[in-house]
């Protein structure tokens, strides 16, 4: 009788550790589907960004390696709302403080640009460029929050202006998109499809920044994927956004120019 229970009671154990193991294994197996995934350098060498496609370039930036930070800036109608907004009226004039206050210390010779969404709608209100910081202030001044979430579209689109700037610099570059959002994505705009398509392209560089504004959840809230932050008043806005210039990296251009006389 004792020998039985002995390996019955072993019996179960071995269960347990097996079951043990299979979670173990679903849960790493979950944590893969949502990281960077890595590449080989098979995979490095036939990657392309930015694609061929479009207007042929007839003359590239003088500066190869200039930093480009395109802003997304979520405009729904929940911008209305007083949540998380301090001493400002609504988060809308908060994000619009914010965001001008950031923009003074984009560096002079970086490109910015600038994707709203309102009314449903997302365009694109500032194309990214040096001397536009003027025209950038009157458009976020100019926003005004009502509409859904649209989140797909407006990263679709923000990607493409950012692609469509690296040809003017033969792919090199800083390409920074930082998105202010305060809900959940409207149905069908599940960003996810955007994000794959750039972290599952290894010569994309671009890096996506996103700021939740008073939100609980988000579906860019991505760990290892994005650089995701919460943020419950305006101060934490404002660390949010200088976040994003504390981590641009300068690069040498006369390296790059250095690099392109050898290749020819």
């Amino acid at each position: 009788m004792k020998q039985s229970l002995l390996i019955l009671s072993c019996l179960v154990c071995l269960c347990l550790l097996l079951g043990c193991s299979d979670t173990r294994d679903q849960q790493r197996q979950g944590r893969d589907k949502n990281a960077t995934p890595h590449f080989s350098v098979s995979d490095a060498n036939h990657a392309v960004w930015p694609s061929a496609a479009g207007e042929p370039i007839e003359a590239f930036d003088e500066r190869l390696t200039r930093k480009n930070f395109l802003a997304v800036l979520d405009m729904s109608g929940s911008m209305r709302e007083n949540d998380c907004s301090g001493n400002y009226p609504t988060k809308a004039d908060a994000a619009r403080e914010a965001l001008i206050a950031w923009l003074e210390s984009v560096p002079r010779q970086a490109n910015a640009g600038l994707v709203v969404f309102s009314t449903g709608r997302v365009r694109l209100r500032v194309p990214l460029g040096v001397d536009n910081r003027r025209k950038f202030k009157k458009a976020v001044m100019a926003t005004a929050p009502s509409g859904g979430t649209p989140l797909r579209s407006a990263l679709a689109l923000a990607h493409q202006e950012l692609e469509n700037r690296a040809r003017y610099q033969n792919g090199y570059g800083d390409y920074r998109m930082v998105v202010i959002t305060d809900g959940q994505h409207s149905e069908g705009e599940n960003p996810r499809s955007v994000v794959d398509e750039i972290l599952n392209n290894p010569a994309n560089p671009v890096q996506i920044y996103t700021i939740g504004f008073c939100i609980s959840d988000s579906a860019l809230n991505q760990p290892d994927r994005i650089i995701y932050q919460s943020a419950n008043n305006p101060e934490e806005l404002r660390k949010g956004l200088d976040r994003v210039l504390a981590e641009s990296t300068d690069f040498n251009t006369e390296l790059i120019k250095e690099f392109q006389n050898d290749e020819q």
